[in-house]
């Protein structure tokens, strides 16, 4: 059983970190509108090894917590099983 839930858990991992990577290129802008007390807008952009990382680092993020949750949810479900049985 543990290596088909290292299995899924390397899937899942692959899966939403490269989900995630992409979603969020297209949808995280790289630049950014700001406005001051004045109403002045001024447009700020990101250098894009900072652009980059700040994606990277948010795809972590995101492929920890499906990771976690994809855990949780087998783990849960072979308990209930167990339990029938």
């Amino acid at each position: 059983m543990g290596d088909k839930m290292e299995k899924i858990l390397l899937k899942t991992a692959t899966y939403t970190f490269i989900i995630s990577f992409s979603l969020l290129l297209v949808l995280i802008p790289r630049t950014e509108l700001t406005t001051d007390v004045n109403g002045m807008s001024s447009s700020e952009a990101y250098t894009y090894p900072e652009y980059f990382l700040m994606l990277l680092r948010y795809s972590i993020i995101i492929t920890f917590i499906g990771v976690i949750s994809c855990f949780l949810i087998k783990y849960y479900k072979g308990i209930k099983a167990k339990k029938r049985l």
